[in-house]
């Protein structure tokens, strides 16, 4: 059952908030911290984190003692999202066919809703040999963390700038959006503002 990888994607140069936002201080520690913590509480084989703006200064500050977890840096951080979404798909489908992706930003998805998605996965893999994707579902929008079960690095290769993975994800014949009760999966913080909503949510 632990055949999956995490990559957690927290490479990004937080422009809009002006300052590291994976260093904020929130509900006792750091927000990229809460993400981190989040994807270790499931059993990924291992969890590797793409950092690149401030790369030294986050992976010192924050001090992980889990042997499944690894930091990965991205030298092409100012490139896009989508050069650490690659980076991060790649390391961790060296040696796994399956990963699920979580942002950096998002501290605030339920853990219940990370594993009910790992664990659909997983039944998934049991039972298909195709590609899938599953993503969590809710009031009619899908959000992150996004599980992608059978598939190899060269089918997200030809992602640019800041693309996420929706064209993948369209593309792909088997989509499954898993309901959750859980506003934490569309729930980024990009702006002072939301950062201060945040200061304020549980």
């Amino acid at each position: 059952m632990r055949q999956v990888c995490a990559v957690i994607l927290a490479a990004g140069m937080s422009s809009r908030m002006g300052t590291a936002k994976q260093l904020l201080s929130l509900h006792g520690c750091y927000l990229l911290e809460h993400v981190i913590q989040l994807a270790l509480k499931e059993e990924f084989a291992q969890v590797f984190t793409v950092i690149g703006h401030e790369a030294e200064r986050i992976s010192l500050s924050i001090p992980i003692d889990d042997p499944r977890f690894h930091w990965v840096f991205n030298p092409l951080y100012r490139s896009g999202q989508s050069t650490s979404f690659k980076l991060g798909i790649r390391k961790a489908l060296e040696s796994h066919a399956s990963v699920m992706v979580f942002l950096g930003d998002q501290p605030f998805v339920n853990s219940q809703t990370v594993h009910e998605v790992w664990a659909q996965g997983n039944r998934m893999l049991q039972a298909e040999q195709e590609p899938f994707v599953i993503q969590p579902f809710y009031r009619e929008k899908a959000g992150h963390p996004v599980f992608f079960g059978n598939v190899n690095s060269h089918l997200f290769e030809e992602l640019g700038g800041d693309q996420g993975a929706k064209p993948i994800i369209a593309s792909m014949n088997r989509r499954i959006l898993l309901p959750v009760d859980d506003p934490g999966i569309h729930f980024d913080i990009d702006s002072l503002a939301d950062f201060e909503e945040a200061q304020h949510m549980r």
